[in-house]
């Protein structure tokens, strides 16, 4: 049985229409996940390695939960889909990562270029996706920015740590 508004679409030659937005963030963020193994497979020393890896293993579950939660939220009934979006989620590091590996001879422009992508695409997702569906809901908005501000005081904190 269709709803009364999708009735009334059908009635008008229209047909309702998915929501794409847990399919853009699985692209996005399996996109920002690739970037992030291809820099990690670029690194030639051990410590740049163990520090780009640290940075994945600390926000990747937050990555996959927001994630999961989307799908699940999209798809309630169909976890079939919902199991495969979040794998093909997951195999997204681990390709860049060869893939890194495959070009680490290529130079030092290469790395630069695709951490530069990890960074870029993961500030967008924040943006545009993340960050503005969360303030859209009512309630907690006031808790919502201040951690939202502290977690951008510690990523600018970040910055200020010596590298090697």
């Amino acid at each position: 049985m269709a709803s009364g508004e999708d009735h009334e679409l059908e009635e008008k030659g229209k047909k309702p229409c998915c929501n794409m937005t847990p399919f853009i963030l699985m692209i996005a963020l399996s996109v920002h996940a690739c970037f992030e193994g291809l820099a990690l497979g670029l690194q030639t020393n051990l410590a740049s390695a163990l520090s780009i890896e640290l940075a994945i293993f600390i926000h990747k579950g937050a990555a996959a939960s927001a994630l999961g939660i989307s799908l699940v939220k999209a798809f309630p009934n169909d976890f079939t889909t919902v199991r495969w979006l979040m794998f093909t989620f997951s195999m997204s590091t681990p390709l860049g990562i060869a893939i890194g590996i495959l070009a680490s001879g290529a130079g030092e422009i290469i790395d630069v270029i695709f951490s530069s992508l990890a960074a870029g695409t993961f500030v967008y997702i924040g943006c545009t996706e993340i960050v503005v569906s969360e303030f859209s809901v009512p309630g907690y908005r006031w808790w919502k920015l201040l951690f939202f501000l502290i977690g951008a005081a510690i990523i600018i904190c970040l910055f200020f740590i010596p590298g090697s």
